[in-house]
């Protein structure tokens, strides 16, 4: 059919994961200064048109899903709100949902308050692009603003391509490409129980982003400390992660516990996806650690430890995925996704570093950026994802949870908890 689009295989993964969160990836921006409407209006249009997935439903035909391609118009991508409280009224947006077989699956929503200040918030169908393509669309929407409101029309730009999972192999020749398409085994697999400590389920249980930012102080102290004990600052993060949760579930600290750390298999792509189409490129890597330690230092040894193995495969992050195809081509949809329930655990505690948010490419003419952050999709409970994205050498952590206000209370402890962790890390 001329009209539909082939879901991928990412694509059927993220519409499993339903039972597991909304689906939504989110982003909100803050600026001095004003956009112009028109201009912005021409721009997200140029860029849907380009990746036909994001005017498209999705449907979930028993045997083979599929993306209709639709009619649309740009008012139901576009809205712009004056309003006093850009803070809150973007908020409240960016707990939206946007439904799988609605005609776009993606929102983006400009705010001005009328006294110079504006906020530009996204929330888009995981199924479409994971935060990875996001940072790209966002970055590409910034300079396509700034290219037509410069009046350079014919240099407007948007990567189209494939959107396949198979580009995961694209680096890879002869034996080790031979290889990494029969990664049968999961190795990334949960070996214990321990679950973040949300509330019971309640009726007032609605979806909730909750952030804390770090400081550029404590964040450049990080970094320093981190070269000195030649890690990375994941590494450092999911140490503090660790404790936190260990102090704030009142966990045993001689259990383990594991901590899932999302993988942007882009590194396996050439030219890091920059000619394929907007999709997902996401894995999980499992982390477990034996025991807190009676230190920060302890804890990091711990993290080391655990990650070592994985950090040394070249194959990082590609374990399982021909088993994940072989169930998608063997089996009708319905099937499929019985089978694959029956082997799939989904991580109970996640991290995922989405990372730099460039501001010198999210800058639109006109504008100063002051502050910014991207969020993974709102989990249910007992599920937990942390995000963390560097916008100006300042840190946002994230949690995104179908919760109520006990749950908020929780979340903020937890974060506490991560700046007192943090402080400690940065006294070695």
């Amino acid at each position: 059919m001329a009209n539909t689009i082939k879901a991928e295989m990412w694509d059927r993964m993220q519409f499993l994961f339903r039972n597991f969160y909304d689906r939504m990836v989110h982003l909100k921006l803050c600026y001095d200064g004003e956009f112009d409407i028109n201009v912005m209006k021409n721009v997200v249009v140029y860029m849907v048109e380009k990746a036909p997935v994001l005017h498209s439903s999705f449907h979930n035909n028993p045997v083979e899903p599929f993306w209709q391609i639709e009619s649309y118009k740009v008012d139901d991508i576009l809205t712009v709100t004056e309003t006093d409280d850009i803070e809150g009224a973007s908020d409240t947006f960016l707990t939206g949902v946007i439904p799988y077989d609605n005609n776009v699956q993606i929102k983006v929503a400009i705010f001005r308050d009328g006294k110079g200040k504006s906020v530009l918030a996204i929330r888009v169908n995981h199924m479409c692009m994971d935060g990875g393509d996001l940072k790209y669309f966002i970055a590409t929407l910034v300079e396509n603003y700034n290219k037509l409101s410069g009046g350079n029309a014919s240099a407007l730009d948007m990567k189209t391509g494939t959107r396949s999972f198979t580009e995961v192999y694209s680096k890879f020749e002869g034996e080790d490409l031979k290889k990494a398409k029969n990664l049968y085994k999961n190795i990334s697999g949960i070996e214990d129980d321990k679950k973040f400590p949300w509330s019971e389920g309640r009726e007032d249980d609605c979806n909730r982003i909750i952030k804390r930012v770090i400081s550029e102080q404590d964040f450049l102290q990080m970094k320093v400390v981190c070269k000195k004990l030649n890690i990375t600052v994941n590494d450092a993060v999911v140490a503090m992660v660790a404790r936190s949760l260990y102090d704030l579930a009142g966990f045993d600290v001689n259990s383990s516990m594991t901590i899932s750390c999302a993988i942007d298999l882009r590194k396996h792509i050439v030219e890091g996806a920059a000619a394929s189409g907007l999709t997902n490129h996401t894995a999980w890597m499992a982390c477990r650690t034996m025991q807190k330690g009676d230190t920060i230092n302890d804890t990091v040894i711990e993290i080391i430890r655990a990650t070592k193995k994985h950090k040394r495969d070249k194959f990082m992050g590609l374990h399982s995925l021909p088993l994940l195809k072989l169930a998608y081509t063997v089996f009708p949809q319905a099937i499929a996704e019985f089978a694959i329930k029956i082997g799939y655990t989904n991580p109970l505690i996640a991290v995922s570093n989405i990372g730099l948010l460039d501001d010198k490419k999210l800058t639109f003419n006109g504008t100063t950026i002051t502050d910014g952050f991207m969020s993974g999709a709102v989990k249910y409970k007992p599920f937990f994802l942390m995000s963390l994205t560097t916008l100006m050498n300042k840190v946002t952590l994230s949690t995104a949870i179908r919760g109520n206000e006990e749950d908020e209370v929780i979340a903020s402890k937890f974060f506490d908890l991560m700046e007192e962790n943090l402080h400690e890390f940065n006294k070695l």
